[in-house]
């Protein structure tokens, strides 16, 4: 039995989507990171709190006078940097290609299209989705991951090798089959179709709620204290499991869920939460803990302007990060006891902070890393 804590990030609001999420995440900690043991999750809701943010004002494209020089659109840039057709001189683009050059971030490609086709549908991962997460989680985690992508490694070998070892079932190999080109669709979009106005499109409002969240944290009041005390009442419940006999606890904060259980744990009375409270494993995914300390606006654990140290009922910290993701940096340059820890994807740059989850890289990973700390 173990207990997992985990704090979601920014812009995450209680909706059927990410209901469908949340189940789907829970499923995979389950059967990828913690199997064979049992797990109790726990999964405070603290974006409940943070006041909405109209999408309209991220629309800065619309029914706005133009402040330019009237120049007119660069050649090629009405549909993306590179136009509208195929450029000539630049090689056809399939997941398969790039799974000869990095079958790990391939794999991971293809697991979080099917992870999303879920989310979208507002539904449970499927057996045999799962099972396509367990095969890239194995391939991964023996390092065999090519194996995936030999020969032609067209989208329905792909797919077979995802399903192998489950009865076939009508209709789930090309669903599967789907999601392998959904992912080549995306790669040939990265290199033809990222113009201004798709970049801006989602990663404005990503980081405009983002600052919301942040802000609405930092700010000392009402809403600050109930992020806190939800935050802080999972936590004890997790800690209740542990001194039950229910352990170890292992707490995963993603994005600003990282930033709020640094902050937290590194003063728990201050923040609540009991004096013998101990954290096997903290994973912070996406986070930003060490900008933020950098800017002196955690809480401190040792004098100011000494370098600060992970917190004292931590056992061992990591900090993992997609080198793209905007919103993700180092802490390990600020904290002492920290290991950072990156990992590369096919994610662009507005996808990456929000995938972390849906990799099977990140289970194979974070479960050997647990593994060798003795926790699992």
């Amino acid at each position: 039995m173990a207990q997992l804590v985990f704090v979601h990030g920014v812009a995450t609001r209680d909706t059927p989507e990410y209901r469908a999420s949340i189940a789907n995440r829970e499923k995979l900690f389950r059967e990828l990171l913690f199997a064979p043991n049992d797990v109790a999750i726990h999964s405070p809701m603290w974006g409940q709190f943070v006041p909405s943010i109209s999408h309209e004002v991220f629309s800065t494209d619309q029914g706005v006078g133009t402040y330019s020089l009237n120049v007119g659109t660069a050649h090629g840039l009405g549909a993306g940097l590179m136009g509208a057709g195929q450029v000539e001189g630049v090689p056809d683009i399939s997941i398969g290609a790039v799974g000869k050059q990095d079958p790990v971030a391939a794999l991971d490609a293809i697991c979080s299209e099917i992870a999303d086709r879920a989310t979208r549908e507002k539904r449970n991962l499927m057996p045999e989705e799962l099972q396509a997460f367990r095969k890239a989680s194995e391939l991964i985690a023996s390092n065999s991951g090519a194996s995936a992508f030999v020969g032609d490694a067209d989208a329905q070998t792909i797919a077979d090798l995802l399903n192998a070892g489950m009865p076939p079932t009508y209709g789930i190999g090309s669903l599967i089959g789907d999601a392998v080109s959904a992912v080549t669709d995306r790669v040939c979009n990265a290199a033809s179709t990222l113009g201004f106005g798709a970049i801006r499109g989602s990663l404005s409002p990503a980081i405009g709620q983002f600052m919301g969240d942040v802000f609405v944290y930092l700010k000392e009041g009402e809403l600050r204290q109930k992020i806190r005390s939800e935050v802080g009442e999972a936590l004890t419940k997790a800690h209740e499991g542990v001194k039950a006999g229910k352990g170890p606890l292992v707490v995963v904060g993603h994005s600003m869920g990282g930033v709020i259980l640094i902050d937290m744990l590194t003063n728990p009375a201050s923040s609540g939460l009991p004096e013998e409270l101990k954290v096997d494993a903290l994973l912070t995914v996406g986070s930003q803990p060490g900008f933020f300390a950098a800017l002196d606006l955690l809480a401190h654990n040792l004098p100011v302007g000494s370098q600060r140290r992970k917190p004292d009922c931590v056992e061992h910290w990591l900090n993992i990060f997609d080198p793209i993701d905007p919103l993700a940096f180092r802490a390990d340059m600020i904290f002492k006891d920290v290991i950072d820890l990156s990992f590369n994807s096919v994610a662009g740059i507005t996808e990456a902070h929000s995938k972390y989850f849906q990799r099977p890289q990140f289970y194979a990973r974070s479960r050997k890393r647990l593994q060798g700390f003795g926790i699992l």
